[in-house]
């Protein structure tokens, strides 16, 4: 994985090698799609660094972060996987490319849509957020809850282990909604379990995060939002198995039961994964919490 980040320009030097390293996405990767091949399993493992360097440019980094370079970025980005329009541009762009000519013409064109859909909806709230902190702007705790989910980037990290683990998006009569709240679920499970590991990091970096909001909303002590946010994530987790257990209930003969299950295990292995990960991961380590130049190239 880091050969392949180097070899594409989307690490810059030294530093971000190590950083990147220091993630873990290989064993991410591993615990997410276990019985894939060695391809997708470095398919996923680069999926998960693009998604998470793209991330760190605007949270991992004190330099300031200009809405409109945000914008501009994402602007980019989209064209990638919209109009194939990488060309001569940035690593990041470069490493968007390579990804999506690997996974795109695999999937069906309903598939690419979904993708582009939730990658721009990330974009957008991204862009949101980015104007909020310039401008100063503190959202509410039912606010700040809706925006995480769109800024995690479970949902488009969700679409692409539908081709690394064999798991397309089932087609169950009348179940539609069913998937779309098993998604949110798990969206919701990886958003706030993040936020309980980065609490330290983003309080000292006056960055919202859902412990300090939730905080600030109740008036409570951080240690006590801390807990209350621990289980508002268990029940969340309790919330996905729910979900999971009534679409695999709906899946009866005639309506594709083994798709159904494979997607439901699939998602439960990504929450799976993505809880043990959080646990082990040096991302959020404060050595990597240093100015960095140009945050949004």
């Amino acid at each position: 994985m880091l050969a392949w980040a180097r070899g594409l320009g989307l690490v810059a030097d030294a530093f971000e090698e190590k950083r990147l390293v220091a993630m873990r996405l290989g064993a991410f990767a591993c615990l997410t799609v276990p019985r894939a091949s060695a391809g997708d399993l470095a398919l996923t493992a680069q999926w998960a660094a693009f998604i998470c360097l793209v991330d760190d440019r605007f949270d991992r980094s004190r330099t300031e972060v200009r809405p409109k370079e945000v914008a501009a970025l994402f602007d980019r980005l989209l064209d990638v996987v919209t109009s194939g329009a990488a060309g001569t541009g940035s690593g990041t762009e470069q490493a968007l490319d390579d990804l999506w000519r690997r996974t795109a013409p695999r999937m069906s064109a309903r598939w690419r849509e979904r993708f582009v859909a939730d990658y721009r909806d990330f974009a957008l709230a991204t862009c949101e957020e980015a104007a909020g902190r310039a401008d100063g702007v503190r959202l509410g705790l039912s606010d700040y809850v809706v925006r995480r989910r769109r800024t995690i980037t479970a949902l488009p990290m969700a679409d692409i282990l539908e081709c690394t683990a064999g798991a397309p998006w089932p087609g169950l009569p009348g179940g539609e909604d069913l998937v779309r709240s098993l998604r949110q679920a798990a969206a919701d499970v990886a958003g706030w379990t993040n936020d309980l590991v980065s609490a330290e990091e983003d309080l000292r970096e006056d960055r919202d995060n859902l412990v300090t909001v939730l905080s600030r909303a109740r008036g409570c002590p951080l240690s006590s939002a801390h807990e209350q946010v621990t289980l508002m994530r268990n029940d969340r987790i309790r919330d996905f198995h729910s979900l999971a257990a009534s679409l695999t209930t709906m899946a009866g003969p005639g309506t594709g039961p083994d798709a159904v299950r494979r997607y439901v295990a699939a998602l439960g292995q990504f929450v799976s994964a993505t809880l043990h990960w959080l646990g082990v991961t040096d991302r959020f380590d404060a050595r990597w919490s240093r100015e960095r130049p140009g945050a949004c190239h």
